[in-house]
């Protein structure tokens, strides 16, 4: 049986073969999406609105007035939209140096803060950027839709809810669609776009344009539970708690990762993500799974005593230091002391296993995506984990990492560290890679895997 030592390739890709994989990933999505959609006919877009003056709001109003498009936002909560200017200016700071536009205007021009739904509804895109309910957003939408124009293009920013499930109560749900913006973390800035059973090809290539004209990757992905990233994502962090609940060292976890080229450790992006956001994207996508998501206690805990992560100073590690005895990185205490009272069996796992266990739940979350064509090819897969949460981009994403070391040595480690949790169990679709010898890049076009009848190893046995 192979370790999980065998798992790390002998060597990763260089700067340069990294870059021209993504940039060919890059062209095989935009070839696909100009294949697919007529987007070279498509209306343009120049001025939306933003429901909901948040941190997700400001982002998406930053993401526009950066590029020229004109915003107007609005939210019920007065101090919310009284705020939201500093946090635009924040956010345009944070992705690339100045408060103006690519054309030179202030971004003060550009945006209009009101009070008034009907002077957004009147932009030709409104994006919806409310809490994650579907009963909020659907009562939403119900008022929303009086005062839009016939033409008027509805999507949600939600990273969790199926769009079919928000766009049951619609008069015109063939104008709704999924628009889930990831702040810049990974290769390049994208968006999720995910069609529902019902939108239009029109509405798709519209968004299509509008995501590139705003400087954005569009991955336009099929529609379920979490999409692509945010299921991945999820399978990642959740590897992290299980590890801190089985008595692995949170620094030695977030070194693994690190140590593996991942752009952030699973622990940290609680902090950076929000742990109450966390919280509630993991109970939206545990009705979907029974082990893609881990039920921790001391989470809960954490969230009660208002150490949510960055945004409050505090959460698994120190933001913001509270006395001269406290360093700002530094591992809250809080949060050792209650994943310490909640260890039932601890697990000594070397740096190579420790990395493994990681890592394998996001190639077993991604082969399942696959298996079910919530993406259409590995390629696609890779490119939006690699953009959405920066996925280690000298392993060329996880099911190209998968097809260089092989499934045969992926499935026999999953089975060595089996132990860890019912999370660890290799999917069919892997199996048969590693019976078969065939890779996940071979899939054909329509994104249809090799039967055992045509993979290499059985052509070759005839």
């Amino acid at each position: 049986m192979a370790s999980s030592e065998t798992l790390v390739p002998e060597k990763a890709l260089s700067s340069l073969e990294a870059s021209a994989h993504v940039d060919a990933l890059v062209r095989e999505n935009h070839h696909r999406n100009y294949s697919h959609f007529r987007v070279e006919q498509s209306r343009p877009i120049n001025r939306i609105g933003v429901v909901g003056a948040g941190v997700m709001g400001s982002f998406v109003a930053a993401s526009a007035i950066r590029h020229g498009v004109s915003v107007a936002i609005t939210d019920q909560n007065p101090d919310a939209l009284a705020s939201v200017g500093q946090a635009i200016e924040t956010w345009l700071e944070f992705e690339g140096g100045e408060s103006r536009s690519e054309a030179g205007q202030p971004s003060t021009d550009l945006v209009t803060t009101t009070s008034s739904l009907e002077e957004v509804a009147d932009c030709e895109l409104v994006v919806e950027s409310i809490v994650e309910n579907v009963t909020t957003k659907r009562n939403f939408y119900t008022g929303l839709e009086r005062l839009c124009a016939d033409d008027t293009v509805i999507v949600s920013n939600t990273s969790t809810l199926p769009i079919a499930e928000l766009a049951a109560h619609l008069r015109a749900p063939q104008r709704f669609c999924g628009l889930h913006y990831f702040p810049p973390i990974g290769e390049r800035k994208m968006v999720e776009i995910i069609p529902g059973a019902k939108t239009t090809d029109d509405i798709t290539s519209r968004l299509i344009k509008f995501s590139e004209r705003i400087g954005r990757l569009p991955v336009v992905v099929a529609d379920g539970r979490g999409f692509v990233v945010n299921r991945i994502l999820m399978a990642y962090m959740s590897a992290g708690i299980r590890l801190l609940m089985q008595g692995v060292d949170v620094n030695a976890i977030e070194a693994a990762a690190l140590g593996f080229g991942m752009k952030m450790g699973p622990i940290r992006l609680y902090d950076e993500v929000g742990l109450d956001v966390a919280l509630h994207c993991g109970f939206s996508l545990s009705t979907d799974s029974d082990t893609l998501v881990v039920r921790s206690p001391p989470v809960v805990r954490l969230i009660k005593a208002k150490q949510l992560g960055r945004k409050t100073g505090r959460g698994f590690f120190i933001h913001q230091a509270a006395n001269q005895n406290e360093k700002v990185g530094d591992v809250n205490p809080l949060a050792l002391q209650l994943f310490e009272s909640e260890i039932e069996s601890r697990v000594d796992l070397s740096p190579a296993e420790i990395q493994a266990a990681v890592v394998l739940p996001m190639v077993i979350e991604a082969t399942k995506l696959l298996e079910i064509n919530r993406a259409s090819s590995a390629g696609q897969l890779d490119l939006a984990v690699m953009c959405g949460i920066g996925f280690a981009p000298l392993r060329g994403g996880p099911l190209y990492w998968a097809d260089q070391v092989g499934a045969n040595h992926i499935a026999e480690a999953i089975k060595s560290l089996g132990y860890l949790g019912p999370h660890l169990s290799p999917t069919q679709s892997l199996l048969d890679a590693a019976k078969y010898g065939h890779r996940f890049y071979d899939r054909r076009s329509d994104g249809v895997a090799p039967t055992a009848a045509s993979s290499p190893a059985v052509r070759n046995m005839s």
